[in-house]
């Protein structure tokens, strides 16, 4: 338009109308990112466990697939990101490992992505770490957070471990030319990494110099006499005792932090307290022991002794139901559960019997299903 000559009543319309829009529009989105979003709170009643009469001892609180399920982006967004771009790419694949640390930040292993899903809920922000250039890992599996705010990570297929510096957003390799390592834990009693080297059948002692203290199982030197056949997931408790699942064995081995056997407990089979196909396995506070059998499509809780409390979940897609269950992980009262093939993480939070749920929940008792 030419300098002087003023815009027809209807172009100005137009233009006053496009503003507004996008004033609109932000005041929208702006809305959408300031609203809160707490990760531990129960989003809907839900499931409880063990059934009527027995009083509750487990309770879904909610279900992670994307950022925007823990509060982290703006859904308004997303929407258009997918009509544009298709399927979004922060959505679980094939989840695996799961940490949720002291920072509210909640780590996810995707095997299928190839990446490590890290979702910040304190400042609401989400990254996706990768190896250098943005390339993927080969089969991110096991997760571990060390007393300085480092995270570890197993790549199954590549041999090796790497090591990220939260603070820094730098990626390196920790240990490499291992035979596939898959479970990894941090001892916070010793400063340990214990990692478990699948094809190896033992269980290595690293300390944070990638150097091995020692290891245990079925390798010549070994501490101990104990055969592992193809050891996965590792735990540690607040002792500092070391709990290794041995699959083909159908057990869970409990160790002292030097390697020394204590306990075991498991046996084959598809009834309660019997095991199928053990995965991820994580210790309460308490000592309670959790397993997530992946063809039981549950998890189940084991008492200090290894004697069979109850289960939770149950084949299917609703909530508190799974389909082949991988990774667990506690942090005080709440139970992070990989739901690999559902592609979400599900959240649980273990309840008092004598404590009504919702009275620390805000929402309304859950009926039990």
């Amino acid at each position: 338009m030419k300098p002087g000559i003023r815009a027809p009543k209807t172009y100005r319309l137009w233009s006053r109308l496009f503003r507004l829009s996008l004033a609109g529009l932000f005041l929208l989105t702006s809305a959408c990112a300031t609203g809160q979003t707490n990760l531990l709170q129960r989003s809907k009643p839900g499931p409880q466990w063990p059934e009527a009469p027995m009083a509750p001892q487990i309770e879904w609180v909610r279900s992670i697939s994307t950022p925007e399920d823990a509060g982290i982006g703006v859904s308004f967004w997303k929407k258009i990101v997918k009509l544009i771009a298709g399927p979004d790419p922060r959505q679980f694949t094939k989840p695996y490992g799961v940490l949720y640390d002291a920072a509210d930040r909640l780590f996810v292993a995707d095997t299928g992505a190839g990446v490590v899903h890290l979702m910040d809920t304190r400042q609401r922000q989400y990254r996706r770490i990768t190896k250098e250039q943005g390339r993927a890992f080969i089969s991110p599996i096991g997760l571990a957070e060390d007393a300085s705010g480092r995270l570890y990570i197993t790549d199954s297929e590549a041999g090796a471990v790497y090591r990220y510096d939260l603070a820094t957003g730098q990626l390196s390799l920790f240990m490499g030319k291992l035979a596939r390592p898959t479970g990894i834990a941090y001892n916070a009693v010793n400063h340990l990494l214990y990692i478990s080297e699948t094809t190896a059948h033992r269980v290595l002692a690293v300390d944070e110099n990638a150097k091995v203290k020692w290891s245990f199982g079925d390798t010549p030197g070994s501490i101990g006499t104990v055969p592992f056949n193809l050891p996965t997931d590792v735990t540690v408790d607040r002792k500092g005792q070391v709990y290794v699942n041995d699959p083909l064995n159908y057990k869970i081995r409990i160790f002292t932090p030097e390697g020394l056997q204590v306990g075991q407990f498991g046996a084959m089979g598809d009834s309660s307290g019997e095991m199928n196909k053990p995965k991820g396995i994580a210790v309460d506070p308490e000592g309670s022991i959790y397993v997530a059998d992946a063809l039981l499509d549950a998890v189940q809780i084991f008492d200090d002794t290894g004697q069979f409390l109850f289960t939770f979940g149950g084949v299917g897609t609703e909530d508190g139901a799974f389909w082949m269950p991988s990774g667990i992980f506690i942090r005080g009262e709440f139970i992070f559960v990989t739901d690999t093939y559902n592609q979400r993480i599900q959240i649980f939070r273990r309840v008092a019997p004598e404590r009504e749920s919702s009275a620390v929940s805000g929402v309304a008792a859950a009926p039990k299903r």
